[in-house]
Parts: structure tokens; sequence; C-alpha cells
């Protein structure tokens, strides 16, 4: 980790904690206030270029600040808004300047049709994190014939046209869907960035930030073994629980090691493609079984809603399936191997062959 980061994280963390989180889950939204500092910081875009108004640091930095809001509990859109949103706008040559914006991909789902001087938008999007809270919503679909990666729609969510459902995830957030009938489109390009790009850029991003989620319940979990006592000694000097708090953190290490691992290789278009995948599944896989034994070990009050526990446990429950499920991008390490060739060990060891150039098209996690 470079000094720079580690400024980033601590002064992250900083002001997280003076603005504070509250832990009760589900949240009735996200945190609002929070958001505002982050973003008034510069921190909700550290990752954007600076010619589209952002710091202008690499991935790795931004998914810092991610990680760390993330680990305290914090409800903001990072990933949606300055990872995917307000990048993929200026891939396509546009500067968003707005408060929040989310992203959702159209793909089949939606069309843009043009009436006289305007576009529109029609179709349904699905699973749109923050929904709600955004007021502008950028849409990633398919190349317009002849063009090479995707076609991006940038639509103001306080027009008209845009229907959003009242869903929520377990963390309490808006997870909804969209439905256009007619929606003003305030932008329409090209972007070099193709669909399968920028899955991966997604999945990576909710893999850190389970990893980070899953940090914190083990911490919240050693920490309350360690205090509660039980036949007058600490719950930790119990053999069984020992050994869950050692499967915990055996596989919280892991999650960290993978998403470390795509992190470090993630510009390399071949191997980061292969290590995304990979931390997408350890991080989903092991979800479940981190949220688990958090609850095994705190009993019947982890399971309260003013508990800080559940914050983490219903995001790494929420979070797993995010930009692809753990079947999903297991299928596609497969398909690395089977269909293009890929070596085995190169899959293990985060190497390339010379022959590892085959093309993988594009796959929907829906």
């Amino acid at each position: 980790m470079s000094e720079f980061t580690t400024e980033l994280t601590e002064t992250t963390a900083a002001i997280i904690e003076r603005v504070g989180v509250d832990p009760e889950t589900p949240a009735e939204g996200m945190s609002g206030a929070l958001w505002t500092h982050l973003a008034d910081g510069g921190f909700a875009t550290v990752g954007v270029p600076e010619a589209a108004g952002g710091g202008g640091a690499a991935l790795g930095d931004a998914l810092a600040v991610v990680t760390t809001a993330a680990r305290h509990g914090a409800l903001v859109p990072l990933v949606e808004h300055g990872i995917l949103a307000v990048w993929l706008a200026a891939t396509a040559g546009h500067v968003l300047t707005t408060e929040i914006a989310t992203v959702a991909g159209g793909e089949a789902h939606c069309s843009i049709r043009r009436h006289g001087d305007t576009l529109l938008l029609d179709g349904t999007v699905t699973g749109v994190p923050y929904a709600a809270d955004a007021d502008t919503l950028v849409v990633i679909l398919p190349p317009e014939p002849g063009a090479d990666g995707s076609s991006i729609a940038v639509v103001t969510m306080s027009g008209s046209g845009a229907e959003i459902s009242a869903e929520t995830d377990l963390t309490g957030v808006s997870y909804a869907d969209i439905v256009f009938r007619d929606a003003p489109v305030a932008f329409h390009g090209s972007s070099p960035v193709s669909l399968t790009e920028f899955l991966h850029r997604g999945a990576l991003a909710y893999a850190a930030a389970t990893a980070a989620a899953a940090a914190a319940v083990q911490d919240h979990t050693v920490r309350y073994a360690s205090e509660r006592t039980q036949f007058g000694r600490p719950l930790a000097k119990f053999q069984a629980v020992q050994q869950q708090l050692a499967q915990l953190a055996a596989r919280t290490t892991m999650m960290e090691i993978a998403v470390d691992s795509a992190i470090a290789t993630h510009a390399d278009p071949e191997i980061g493609r292969l290590t995304t995948a990979a931390a997408k599944v350890v991080t989903a896989m092991s979800a479940h079984s981190v949220a688990a034994a958090g609850h095994q070990i705190h009993g019947a009050i982890g399971t309260t809603s003013e508990h800080s526990l559940g914050r983490f446990t219903t995001a790494l429950w929420s979070w797993r399936d995010r930009f692809g499920s753990e079947q999903f991008w297991a299928e596609d390490l497969a398909s690395r191997i089977l269909d293009d060739g890929i070596d085995v060990w190169d899959v293990v060891t985060g190497t390339r062959s010379e022959h590892d150039t085959a093309p993988t098209t594009h796959r929907s996690p829906a």
C-alpha cells in the first residue's frame, strides 16, 4: 500500500468516524450526511480522471475509499457514483455534474429512439442500487451498429418518464427496478468500454466491498468473543468457539488476498479478468459462512436491529450477487479454461502464457 493510499484510507476513516454511522438495520436509507462530506471532499470521485472533475487517482486508491466505508458500515453509493457512473460517462466524453449518480445495464431491455430533436429512452432496468436516491442514471447499452465498446445514455431521474419501484436490499437502501417510458436522454454517446469491461469493474468493486464487510464481521466477532463471558471465562477460551474464529479468520483472509490480487492485476486485460472472476467467486462463496459464524458466536444479541453486526452481515448477503453471482463467475472461469484454452496453471498462479489470447464473448449475469 502506497503512502498516498494509506493517507487516503486514514482520512476517509476519520471523516466517517467524525460524522458517525447509525448501525440500525435495516437502515432508513443511505447515509446522506456522510455522503455530503465525502462528495464535497472529492472522495467520491477520487478515481475519476481529472479532466472529468475527479482526483485522477488509480482504481486501487478509489477502492481503498470503498473498502474503508464498507468496513465502517457506511451506506453510501461510492461504487455506483464514482467507480462506475461518473467514470463511465467520462469514457464517452461526458462530464457528470451531479450529486448522486447510479448505473444500470440496459443491454437488450432498453432502446433509444429519436422524437424530433429529443432522444427518448424506453425499457426496463432491474436491481439498480440507490435508484431512489440518485438524480442521474447512467445506462450502458450495446454499441451502435458497426462500432466497438458500448453506447452510454444519461437520464435525469427527476424528469418525466422514469418509474422507480420501492424495493430495498437487506441493508435498507434503495435497490429498485426502473421502467422508462419516453424518458428524455440528457446525453447519448459511444464509449470504448465494453459491457464485459464494465461488468468486471463492478464485480471487482463489490468483491472489495464484500471482503471489507467480512473483515468487519471478524473484528466485531473476535472482540465480542473476548469480552463476553460464559461459565466464568470468555467465549474465546472455549475450543468450539476458537475453531469457529479460526475458520472465520481463514475465510476473511482468503477473501482479502483474492481481492488484493485482483486489484494488483486489474490493468492487465487478460490476467485481470481471471483474478477478478476468482475474487468474485471467493468473496461470494465465503460471504454466507462468514455471516453465519458471526451470528452463531454473537447469539441472539447479534440479530437485534440496533446491533452493529447486522449492518455487515446484511451487506454480505446483499452484495454477494452484485455484478454476478458465485455461479456466474465460476462459469466464467470455466469457460476461459474450456472454451478459450486458458491453462489451469495460469489461472491458479495469476500468470499468462503466450497462447492465452482467445477472446470470450460477453455474458450477462442476469
